[in-house]
Protein backbone atom coordinates (compact mmCIF):
# COMPACT_ATOMS: atom_id res chain seq x y z
CA UNK A 1 0.00 0.00 0.00
CA UNK A 2 2.80 2.24 0.73
CA UNK A 3 4.43 1.56 -2.57
CA UNK A 4 1.49 2.03 -4.47
CA UNK A 5 0.89 5.73 -2.36
CA UNK A 6 4.27 6.52 -3.11
CA UNK A 7 4.24 5.48 -6.92
CA UNK A 8 0.99 7.99 -7.43
CA UNK A 9 2.69 10.72 -5.43
CA UNK A 10 6.08 10.30 -8.07
CA UNK A 11 3.29 10.47 -10.77
CA UNK A 12 1.38 13.53 -9.68
CA UNK A 13 4.83 15.28 -9.28
CA UNK A 14 6.08 14.13 -12.84
CA UNK A 15 2.41 15.71 -14.38
CA UNK A 16 3.02 18.76 -12.50
CA UNK A 17 7.03 18.80 -14.18
CA UNK A 18 5.49 18.64 -17.39
CA UNK A 19 2.63 21.13 -16.90
CA UNK A 20 4.97 23.55 -15.36
CA UNK A 21 7.66 23.35 -18.57
CA UNK A 22 4.91 23.79 -20.41
CA UNK A 23 3.63 27.07 -18.94
CA UNK A 24 7.03 28.35 -19.10
CA UNK A 25 7.44 27.36 -22.97
CA UNK A 26 3.85 29.34 -24.12
CA UNK A 27 5.22 32.68 -21.92
CA UNK A 28 8.13 32.63 -24.43
CA UNK A 29 8.62 36.43 -25.85
CA UNK A 30 6.66 36.60 -29.37
CA UNK A 31 5.44 39.48 -31.45
CA UNK A 32 2.63 39.74 -33.53
CA UNK A 33 1.50 42.43 -35.82
CA UNK A 34 -1.77 43.90 -35.02
CA UNK A 35 -2.45 46.88 -37.51
CA UNK A 36 -0.92 47.65 -40.57
CA UNK A 37 -1.51 51.68 -40.75
CA UNK A 38 -0.13 52.68 -39.10
CA UNK A 39 2.19 49.65 -38.82
CA UNK A 40 1.57 48.42 -35.33
CA UNK A 41 3.32 45.41 -33.19
CA UNK A 42 2.53 43.77 -29.99
CA UNK A 43 4.88 41.57 -27.42
CA UNK A 44 3.88 39.04 -25.07
CA UNK A 45 5.97 36.59 -22.81
CA UNK A 46 8.81 39.70 -21.76
CA UNK A 47 9.84 40.09 -18.46
CA UNK A 48 8.09 42.77 -16.26
CA UNK A 49 8.92 46.06 -16.75
CA UNK A 50 11.63 45.37 -19.13
CA UNK A 51 12.86 47.94 -21.64
CA UNK A 52 12.54 46.58 -24.90
CA UNK A 53 14.16 48.04 -28.48
CA UNK A 54 12.03 47.25 -31.13
CA UNK A 55 13.79 47.40 -34.44
CA UNK A 56 11.72 47.46 -37.80
CA UNK A 57 13.42 46.35 -41.22
CA UNK A 58 11.97 46.67 -44.51
CA UNK A 59 13.66 47.82 -47.35
CA UNK A 60 16.62 48.82 -46.75
CA UNK A 61 15.67 50.57 -44.08
CA UNK A 62 15.68 50.54 -40.26
CA UNK A 63 13.22 52.08 -38.04
CA UNK A 64 13.99 52.09 -33.99
CA UNK A 65 11.18 52.17 -31.11
CA UNK A 66 11.78 51.62 -27.57
CA UNK A 67 9.08 51.05 -24.79
CA UNK A 68 8.64 49.67 -21.50
CA UNK A 69 6.45 46.36 -21.65
CA UNK A 70 3.56 46.05 -18.44
CA UNK A 71 3.95 44.51 -15.15
CA UNK A 72 2.28 41.13 -17.18
CA UNK A 73 5.31 41.63 -19.78
CA UNK A 74 3.65 42.88 -22.84
CA UNK A 75 3.65 46.00 -24.88
CA UNK A 76 2.53 47.10 -28.09
CA UNK A 77 4.95 49.46 -30.31
CA UNK A 78 3.48 51.85 -33.10
CA UNK A 79 5.14 52.76 -36.23
CA UNK A 80 4.05 55.92 -37.49
CA UNK A 81 4.49 57.10 -40.72
CA UNK A 82 5.00 53.35 -41.40
CA UNK A 83 2.39 51.57 -43.84
CA UNK A 84 3.32 48.30 -44.91
CA UNK A 85 0.84 46.02 -47.38
CA UNK A 86 0.20 42.24 -47.28
CA UNK A 87 2.55 42.11 -49.74
CA UNK A 88 5.56 44.27 -48.20
CA UNK A 89 8.48 42.15 -46.88
CA UNK A 90 10.11 42.82 -43.35
CA UNK A 91 12.13 41.88 -40.32
CA UNK A 92 11.07 42.52 -36.85
CA UNK A 93 13.51 42.36 -33.47
CA UNK A 94 12.46 42.84 -30.13
CA UNK A 95 15.69 42.80 -27.56
CA UNK A 96 14.77 43.39 -23.71
CA UNK A 97 17.35 45.09 -21.05
CA UNK A 98 16.51 41.50 -18.65
CA UNK A 99 17.70 39.53 -21.89
CA UNK A 100 13.93 38.49 -23.39
CA UNK A 101 14.38 38.38 -27.64
CA UNK A 102 11.48 37.61 -30.02
CA UNK A 103 11.78 38.27 -33.52
CA UNK A 104 9.74 37.93 -36.74
CA UNK A 105 11.85 36.52 -39.49
CA UNK A 106 12.15 38.00 -43.27
CA UNK A 107 8.33 37.18 -44.59
CA UNK A 108 5.00 38.91 -46.17
CA UNK A 109 2.08 39.22 -44.33
CA UNK A 110 0.54 37.24 -47.21
CA UNK A 111 1.21 33.92 -48.44
CA UNK A 112 -0.06 34.67 -51.90
CA UNK A 113 2.11 37.19 -52.76
CA UNK A 114 3.62 36.95 -55.80
CA UNK A 115 7.41 37.57 -55.81
CA UNK A 116 9.39 40.02 -58.17
CA UNK A 117 12.14 37.97 -57.70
Amino acid sequence: MTRAIFAVGVCALAVAGVAAAQGTQAGRPALTVTDMRPFEVRGAGFEPNERVQVLLAMNGAQRWRSTVASASGVFTVEFRGVSLGVCSRFTMQAVGSKGSRARILPRRLQIDCVSPD
